[in-house]
């Protein structure tokens, strides 16, 4: 129910991941949640609401539904990310920038685009990620889904994150698959106004670290990764162990040395740094390279790197290690009833059952 409060919309199949079944039937019978046919989606009822109202303090407030067709479609996209990140153990509740303090928070913009106060303005930036030592802010890519002004997105970015003195920035291109937003990132579009460009020439033209994560369980799994600070240097161990030698302390772009070979830990899908480390061992005599990636993102590694002469192999890290797993786990909802901070329980009516007569139960 907090979720669908922070998202408006979430389609019924990517509900039924995290969810059983039953409870979202249940949920359904206590008409705190409705479903809305043209989109197979849940959105949260005012029931709903006012039942989070009655048991949560400091919650966004309530927004009655809006049956715009593209307010929906933002709104099941974002949705996807969320999701993904609220499955990797992010703090998604968030409700204001500050909670990118802590490692591992999701703020999504959304929250500070208010009536009489939008400091995003007109950008595309959907939600800050705080992952490791950086603030990442995400994008939906899509084929066909237009042109940004790169001048203003890096503007309200980096407006919205000074506070944050000692954090690096990146960005986070997400969509359905892998596949599908490298399909986006590789369409190009002749413009007379070179203010607004494709997300592909921002791909192209930025030199900051730009990670693709998709909205599933694979970039689930990525983002449980990368929420600690040191995931390079911790998954390089779990993949080497004594295996890996430290690299030269003139190729930071390299992760170790493993049987002479420069080895690169790319499951965080940063092309900009693989592309570097790629090229910077071709140029000193000691590639092609190693990489290493969750499973899942293998074959687009191969067909993107492989075909070009850059990369030897592609390693997976193995779910046999308890160290990888623990790593690499999801967060499951508990089925256990629901506590309060203070340690309490919240107590309902019996669930009202359907019955064809209209006389009394």
């Amino acid at each position: 129910m907090l979720l669908l409060r922070w998202c408006g919309f979430i389609s019924v199949h990517d509900m039924q991941v995290p969810f059983s079944e039953e409870t979202l039937l249940a949920l359904s019978r206590f008409r705190f949640v409705t479903v809305y046919k043209k989109h197979d989606a849940y959105v949260l009822t005012l029931e709903g609401s006012r039942f989070l109202d009655a048991h949560f303090e400091g919650l966004p407030p309530y927004v009655k539904p809006t049956y715009r067709e593209a307010y929906i479609i933002r709104r099941l996209r974002i949705s996807r990310l969320l999701l993904a990140a609220y499955r990797a153990g992010l703090s998604v509740f968030q409700t204001e920038t500050v909670s990118l303090e802590q490692h591992g928070a999701f703020y999504l913009t959304s929250k500070s685009r208010v009536k009489g106060m939008n400091p995003w303005g007109s950008t595309r930036i959907a939600a800050l990620l705080r992952l490791g030592e950086m603030i990442c802010g995400a994008y939906y890519v899509e084929s066909g889904i237009g042109v940004i002004s790169l001048t203003d997105e890096m503007n309200a970015m980096n407006n919205s994150t000074a506070q944050f003195k000692d954090a690096a920035t990146g960005l986070i291109f997400t969509g359905e698959s892998y596949e599908a937003v490298l399909s986006a990132l590789s369409e190009t579009e002749e413009r007379a106004n070179f203010r607004r460009i494709t997300y592909g020439d921002v791909f192209r033209k930025l030199q900051m670290p730009v990670f693709l994560i998709p909205s599933n369980e694979v970039g689930a799994r990525q983002l449980c990764m990368m929420i600690k600070p040191d995931y390079r240097e911790r998954m390089t161990r779990l993949a080497l162990g004594s295996a890996g030698l430290p690299p030269p302390p003139d190729h930071p772009e390299w992760d170790a040395l493993y049987q002479g070979v420069p080895f690169v830990m790319a499951a965080d899908m940063d092309f900009h740094r693989i592309n570097a480390a790629a090229e910077s061992a071709i140029a000193s005599g000691q590639g092609p390279i190693y990489l290493v990636a969750i499973k899942g993102q293998e074959e687009v590694l191969r067909k993107r790197y492989k075909a070009e002469g850059l990369v030897q192999k592609v390693f997976i890290f193995s779910r046999e290690k308890p160290e990888v797993k623990a790593a690499l786990t999801l967060y499951t909802p508990s089925d256990r009833q629901f506590e309060t901070a203070k340690g309490g329980v919240i107590h309902v009516p019996p669930i009202p059952l359907a019955h064809k007569s209209k006389g009394p139960a």
